[in-house]
């Protein structure tokens, strides 16, 4: 799956690299040790080199992975898990339009596939079609593939959509009430509309999971502020400003900060 949430960078030590080169060998040599004529040839299998380039990606070895995946489909040019892996990592190379035509080459085997009309949603999103992003959101979403509820509702608050905002994020919030930033997202959209009660609400929900977050701490005290509690506007957001690193919003804090006048 696509995660539009967060890109992790991972760094791998020597003996990582050499586990996974042991793994490559031995996947790759295990077809050429002689067995009996009967058993199946794997280097014939295109689940075998799909299923190598899954363990490349697991050492963030992408372009190993689309070498065994050329070789899958070049055994199977119908290989659904194939295309799907495919654009994954093409979105992951910045390579936006070849994603979008192996997804697109992947739904034409799997129409039903929530996972990779999800996919699919955030390559054009990043794309910025966003309409077309949208379509296979809610596509996904009527598929059951949950995960596309939190980034259907980002994109519809993007789109000062609010009230569908709003709709799907309880929808996500039902679906993984453990996720802070989706009840920061609600109460955003609530701020928006100036239902700053439900607001403070959401946030002091995102908060009681993720107590140290500044943009929540933040967005809090905004909120806060809007009800007119300048003194807990102020508490929430001189406890946010030490843990701030944008310089752009430092100052937008500080200027806050400086409007706020307690008697």
């Amino acid at each position: 799956m696509i995660n539009r949430r967060q890109r992790t960078t991972f760094r791998f030590s020597i003996f990582q690299i050499f586990n996974l080169i042991l793994i490559i060998i031995f996947l790759a040599s295990s077809c050429t040790t002689s067995k009996p004529k009967t058993a199946p040839d794997k280097e014939k299998d295109p689940q075998y080199h799909y299923e190598k380039a899954v363990v490349a990606m697991r050492y963030e070895l992408p372009d190993m992975a689309l070498d065994f995946l050329k070789q899958a489909l070049a055994l199977d040019p119908n290989h659904y898990a194939s295309y799907n892996l495919l654009g994954v990592i093409y979105h992951k190379k910045g390579n936006y339009q070849a994603a979008a035509e192996a997804l697109e080459r992947a739904l034409e085997l799997k129409p039903d596939s929530g996972e990779t009309h999800h996919n699919l949603a955030v390559v054009y999103q990043d794309m910025g079609e966003i309409l077309r992003a949208e379509r296979e959101y809610r596509q996904a979403v009527a598929l059951s593939y949950t995960p596309s509820l939190f980034l259907l509702a980002r994109l519809l608050l993007d789109q000062k959509r609010y009230d569908e905002a709003i709709e799907f994020g309880l929808k996500a919030a039902e679906s993984n009430p453990k996720d802070p930033a989706i009840f920061n997202l609600l109460g955003v959209a609530c701020n928006e509309k100036q239902d700053y009660k439900a607001a403070v609400n959401y946030f002091n929900r995102a908060l009681s999971l993720n107590p140290e977050d500044p943009i929540i701490l933040i967005n809090l005290g905004i909120a806060y502020l809007n009800l007119g509690e300048k003194g807990r506007a102020r508490e929430l957001l001189e406890k946010a400003l030490p843990k701030l690193k944008d310089q752009a919003l430092i100052d937008k804090v500080k200027a806050w900060l400086e409007e706020i006048k307690l008697p």
